[in-house]
């Protein structure tokens, strides 16, 4: 167990690791964007739903030359009192041929189509991309590559067409004087008259290994992006500036830098992290065509400017029978939203939109506490702890924005872990919680409330040659108490009790054939509760029970399984506390499962059922739901 401990540490170091550094996502240019190849096709029908979804990413050189595709199809129909219909499409084709080391060449093309049946702001629209370039490598580790192009694109029946073009360039680990270097940066415009769009970045990752035991990992990122959108004009915009549709600008500007400090000390098992950042972030909203004789609060454009700062710490130690880790986690971010002038424009208006805007200023402060520990008893016996804390300060500064408030969450843990036998173990879980808000001025007071909750659960696991089950029990209790509740008639404490049972299980009948058995029963009761007396009033009690019995035969890549589906929710009142049916809904009827793998290259599965439905009302209806996806990977 600790050997399971420590590959869990090691993948979450490297995960958050993986996390500061660059990615390349925003590059268009890159082969390696098509290096995953496969076919994927999912068809699902449930209920009154259809939807599809296909994907497919292909690429191979041939002789120096490159060709890379990239497909996806999403359609979802939904039939209710109407028939909705939303389709989207995204198709890309990259080429590219290396004339020598250092200079490649080629072209990409990218499509994006969208439309919704339903009314809509924008409900249909559809992109068009075709670019040429060249990609020049000065040295192995780095690449440059300008490009240019034409675009249309169409959005709420406006065609706009025109030329893209700019610049992309990458560093793939480069090293220089102990520093490794990772970086990406891309300049692009979009002039589609009378909209232009835009898109900068850059990134850049600096790592300095500058002792054995100690790293130091410096991030900064720079975004910008613009994009122009339609909105239908208004009756007097439209008459002065002759055009249907207004347009809006949404420019959003990111900044972030990052310090991290990693310390491992050789010949030992100490571990220890610090990271610092401090991001910034802008939100500009601004209309094409403003009327000075149709001005009103809603005419001004607005801003948004964020600033964020955090900082964590975390402390890890394993040894041979324990181990366990400590982090410390602070954050503290301020967002104001301001309202830019019109010249000439009435103060009036200008003031009540600051006024409105000022009602979303925010300041917000969160502190993480954590810990988690697993002490190998003996080679059966382990147990793991964990607990976490976490403090929250809301605050707005603005008189006429209530929300200000505190929280408090408290979330403790006990695994206990106990092995028989190398066939059978069980695990014995104690689990709670403590939840605590409270509502600084008295506007919402009324929604101060505790809320603690309590679970404990266990569970059996065996695995033998001809028998494998899982089996597992857990009650728990949720009990939300709000503070006023007698000055609030409206607002009541309630409890939430719940008991559960899972088992699945699957017997070899022989080789081939195996029977599996999977269900779970759940009993909930929802009613009134009073802390103080630690007394409760049921109002309504749920019984909910699954079972899903199947048959499988297993013929070398394949699997195929046929079964019966059971499902059924039993809803109860309450009256003078004797407990009366309310509802009962009811469904039953054969499934079929087929699996097929080959080589782990090509997946096929398919999961159906069909239901005889039965309600309260004494309505019957029948249902066909099915599952099928492809999953080949070149």
């Amino acid at each position: 167990m600790i050997t399971k401990f420590k590959y869990i540490i090691t993948v979450a170091i490297f995960l958050s690791a993986a996390n500061a550094q660059i990615t390349s996502d925003s590059l268009s240019f890159l082969t390696n964007n098509y290096s995953r190849q496969n076919l994927f096709t999912k068809f699902e029908k449930q209920l009154n739903t259809y939807s599809l979804n296909s994907n497919l990413i292909y690429s191979g050189s041939y002789n120096g030359l490159f060709v890379g595709l990239k497909e996806n199809f999403y359609s979802t129909v939904t039939k209710s009192t109407t028939k909705s219909i939303k389709d989207e499409q995204r198709f890309e084709l990259m080429s590219e041929y290396e004339l020598n080391p250092i200079l490649r060449i080629g072209g990409l093309v990218k499509s994006n189509i969208f439309a919704d049946d339903r009314k809509l702001a924008i409900n249909e629209a559809s992109i068009f991309n075709a670019s040429l370039y060249s990609k020049f490598s000065p040295l192995n580790n780095i690449y440059i590559t300008p490009f240019g192009g034409i675009s249309n694109n169409k959005q709420i029946g406006e065609d706009d067409k025109g030329y893209i073009y700019g610049i992309e360039g990458n560093v793939d680990n480069l090293q220089y004087d102990n520093f490794g270097i990772i970086s990406s940066m891309k300049f692009l415009n979009e002039d589609i008259s009378p909209r232009k769009n835009i898109y900068r970045n850059f990134s850049v990752n600096l790592l300095n290994e500058f002792e054995n035991s100690f790293s130091n990992l410096i991030t900064a990122n720079y975004i910008e992006q613009r994009k122009d959108f339609y909105f239908e004009a208004d009756s007097v915009t439209s008459a002065v500036y002759k055009v249907e549709n207004n347009i809006q600008s949404r420019t959003e500007t990111n900044y972030f830098l990052q310090d991290r400090i990693q310390y491992e000390p050789e010949k030992s098992n100490l571990f220890f992290d610090l990271q610092g950042r401090v991001s910034f972030r802008n939100i500009d909203r601004d209309k094409r065509y403003i009327t000075m004789n149709n001005i009103s609060a809603s005419s001004f454009d607005t801003r948004i400017e964020e600033l964020k700062l955090d900082f964590a710490s975390r402390a890890i130690l394993t040894e041979k029978n324990y181990g366990g880790s400590i982090k410390v986690e602070f954050s503290e971010r301020e967002e104001k939203h301001l309202t830019k002038r019109i010249a000439n424009a009435n103060n009036i208006f200008y003031e009540e939109r600051v006024k409105t805007e000022s009602r979303k200023n925010n300041k917000s402060q969160i502190i993480n506490l954590s810990a988690s520990g697993n002490y190998q008893i003996s080679n059966s016996d382990n147990i793991i702890m964990s607990i976490f804390h976490r403090k929250l300060k809301y605050d707005t500064p603005s008189e006429d924005n209530s929300d200000d408030r505190d929280e408090l969450l408290t979330i403790a843990r006990v695994l206990y872990e106990h092995k028989f036998s190398p066939f059978f173990k069980m695990l014995l879980n104690l689990e709670g919680s403590y939840n605590h808000i409270v509502y600084i001025f008295a506007e919402r007071s009324s929604n101060n409330n505790i809320r603690r909750v309590l679970k404990l659960s266990s569970a059996g696991i065996y695995s033998g040659k001809y028998l494998s089950s899982f089996n597992s029990f857990e009650v728990s209790a949720n009990y939300t108490v709000y503070d006023f509740e007698d000055i609030n008639p409206n607002i009541k404490s309630f409890s939430f009790r719940q008991f559960e049972f899972k088992d699945s299980t699957t017997i070899n009948i022989f080789r081939m054939l195996d029977f599996n058995i999977f269900g779970y029963l759940k009993l909930s009761e929802q009613g009134d509760f009073y802390w103080q007396d630690f007394k409760g009033r049921p109002v309504r009690f749920l019984q909910e029970s699954y079972l899903e019995p199947k048959f499988f035969y297993n013929y070398r890549s394949a699997k195929f399984g046929i079964g019966l589906r059971y499902f059924s929710l039993i809803t109860f009142g309450y009256t003078d506390n004797i407990k009366q049916k309310e509802t009962e809904y009811t469904s039953i009827g054969p499934l079929t499962q087929i699996s097929v793998n080959i080589n782990n290259t090509l997946e096929m599965n398919l999961f159906g059922w069909y239901e005889f439905i039965n309600n309260e009302s004494n309505r019957k209806r029948e249902l066909v739901n099915m599952n099928f996806s492809v999953n080949w990977f070149f």
